[in-house]
């Protein structure tokens, strides 16, 4: 059975009993990550910057980064956000871009346009 390693970043919320990432061999996997804040409204681009900067923080704290991702998931709200996600992932990833599969969905918050989840290596 392959070992694995749960991560939990004090100071970043979660809104389920699950782990921030877990690391097992050289891959780490980070759970879905949103950009809202609850007490404030924020933009599709708020949000989207959001999540990535909390992705980056959570493959930090596993010995990683965005430099190291390997495949995405972008799921949006709406159909409608599609070229903006696709410019600023180009913002993020202008170079050897990871794999990514992008997923039309409905989210459980209100106010939630873009969630992100990622694999990535060590």
């Amino acid at each position: 059975m392959a070992s694995k390693k749960t991560i939990d970043v004090n100071g970043l919320t979660k809104g389920g009993p699950y782990s921030h990432a877990v690391i097992s061999g050289n891959l780490v996997f980070v759970s879905g990550q949103t950009g809202n804040t609850p007490d404030k409204d924020t933009n599709f681009s708020e949000q989207f910057q959001n999540a990535i900067s909390r992705i980056d923080e959570i493959l930090k704290a596993c010995g990683s980064g965005l430099q190291n991702i390997l495949k995405v998931t972008v799921y949006l709200s709406d159909a409608g956000f599609f070229k903006e996600m696709n410019d600023l992932f180009a913002k993020y990833f202008p170079n050897n871009p990871p794999a990514r599969t992008t997923v039309i969905a409905g989210f459980v918050s209100k106010g939630v346009y873009v969630e992100l989840d990622v694999i990535a290596a060590l």
